[in-house]
C-alpha cells in the first residue's frame, strides 16, 4: 500500500522527526522583525481561541509559508485580523492558504490593478509650456 510522505498543500514530511521549538526558531530567524511580531501576535491569537491548532499546526503553517516574501505575510495577516476569522474557527490552514494565494497571484494581481488604475499622467516641464502659450497668444 502507497502512503504519501509529505503533505501537498506544504510539503511538511510525516514520517521525520522534528525538534518543532528548534525548527520554529530557525524558521522565524529569516524573517524581518515586524513579520515575526505579526507571525507570533498571530499564532497567539490562533492558538488561544482555536483549541485544535498547537505547535505543531504552527511549526507546519510556517513550513508551508517559509518561501514567501515577509511583505505578503504581513498584508496577509492584517487581511486575517480583519475578517476577525479567528473568531469562526479559521486557524493556521486558512491563513496559510491567504499567504499562499496571494503569492501565487501577486503577478497578476499588480497587472490587473495597474489597468483599473491606468498609467500615470505624463511629466510636463512648467517653463517650455508657458513659452508654448506665450508664442501662441495675440498681444493686443
Amino acid at each position: 500500500m502507497y502512503q504519501k510522505n509529505s503533505c501537498p498543500a506544504c510539503g511538511y514530511k510525516l514520517n521525520q522527526k522534528y525538534n518543532i521549538s528548534l525548527s520554529i526558531n530557525n524558521l522565524l530567524k529569516v524573517r524581518s522583525k515586524k513579520a515575526v511580531k505579526y507571525l507570533n501576535k498571530a499564532a497567539i491569537e490562533i492558538t488561544r481561541k482555536i483549541p485544535s491548532e498547537n505547535r505543531v499546526t504552527y511549526f507546519q503553517f510556517l513550513f508551508g509559508i517559509k518561501n514567501v516574501k515577509n511583505e505578503i505575510i504581513i498584508w496577509a495577516i492584517e487581511q486575517y485580523y480583519q475578517g476577525k476569522y479567528s473568531n469562526t474557527g479559521k486557524g493556521f490552514s486558512y491563513l496559510r492558504k491567504i499567504i499562499q494565494n496571494r503569492n501565487e497571484n501577486i503577478d497578476m494581481i499588480s497587472k490587473n490593478e495597474r489597468q483599473m488604475i491606468g498609467s500615470t499622467p505624463p511629466v510636463i516641464n512648467i517653463e517650455e509650456e508657458e513659452e508654448f502659450t506665450h508664442k501662441g497668444r495675440k498681444t493686443i
